[in-house]
């Protein structure tokens, strides 16, 4: 394994411009920390990354599985000294591995050759990245098939998006980008319903009828799904609550339908 010692090595650098979304995007890499980002990633064949490894990362349990089935994927390992890490490290209790990998969201097109019944959902300008990460979690549970951003949305790789979906965010694909015309053009290619959410809705999400391949949209924390959108809608769902309540939070919503969906379907994997 190569070793960094100097904490203005050009891997280190790298690593530490990725954070930033600018950068990032023009990489189109991530930065990932923690131990079970990195072994999720390996096991989902994220190829060609880029490991750190400091001494505590070199004593975990499972480092010399995770380094071997790296390096059959491409993957380049780099020793770290402590100081080094340092710089690298985001998080208050750091597990001493950290890795850059490509991006790995998905396009449109990749799910025109998926025929399943699985549910999709659709995100119209979600800003919370602690949101998306619970809803991608979610997603992952309940088999979903996709997750679907409109843009304007919340940056996928966005790290606290990453921590709280934890290792779903290579469970489910994602595909950032997709504006209202291309989602209800997809929706017809693909003979879909689409329910859309919203408090105005005549139908409770309980009674919908989920035997059809749906597509689930959500709008934006504060505002919902926009008007123009929502009239596209073949259906409004709403969730019912008691009088005098907040709405719910949209992580809770989303996995309220998500849940009610897979169930219709017999929990179909």
């Amino acid at each position: 394994m190569k070793e960094i010692t100097s904490r203005d090595n050009q891997w280190i650098k790298l690593a530490c411009a990725v954070k930033r979304k600018k950068e990032r995007t023009a990489q189109r890499r991530v930065f990932l920390e923690g131990r079970r980002l990195v072994t999720d990633a390996v096991e989902n064949e994220i190829r060609d990354g880029i490991c750190f490894v400091s001494p505590k990362g070199r004593e975990q349990a499972d480092f010399d599985d995770l380094f071997a089935r790296g390096v059959a994927l491409g993957w380049d390992f780099f020793f770290v000294t402590e100081s080094v890490y340092d710089k690298l490290k985001d998080t208050q209790s750091p597990q001493g591995i950290a890795a850059v990998v490509p991006f790995f969201t998905h396009t449109l097109q990749s799910l025109e050759k998926d025929n399943t019944a699985r549910s999709l959902v659709y995100l119209q300008a979600i800003q919370d990245p602690g949101n998306l990460g619970t809803i991608i979690r979610t997603a992952a549970a309940t088999d979903c098939g996709a997750v679907i951003l409109s843009p304007g949305s919340v940056d996928v790789y966005n790290d606290k998006t990453l921590r709280s979906a934890m290792g779903a965010i290579f469970k489910v694909p994602l595909i950032e980008n997709i504006d209202e015309e291309e989602i209800c053009a997809f929706v017809l290619r693909q003979g879909r319903v689409l329910f859309g959410t919203s408090p105005q809705g005549r139908v409770s999400f309980a009674a919908a009828d989920y035997k059809r391949p749906a597509v689930l949209a959500f709008g934006n924390e504060g505002q919902g799904l926009t008007a123009a959108f929502a009239q596209c809608c073949d259906e409004l769902l709403s969730i019912p609550m008691r009088s005098n309540t907040e709405s719910l939070n949209l992580a809770t919503a989303v996995g309220l339908v998500l849940y009610r969906a897979w169930e219709a379907n017999g929990f179909a994997r």
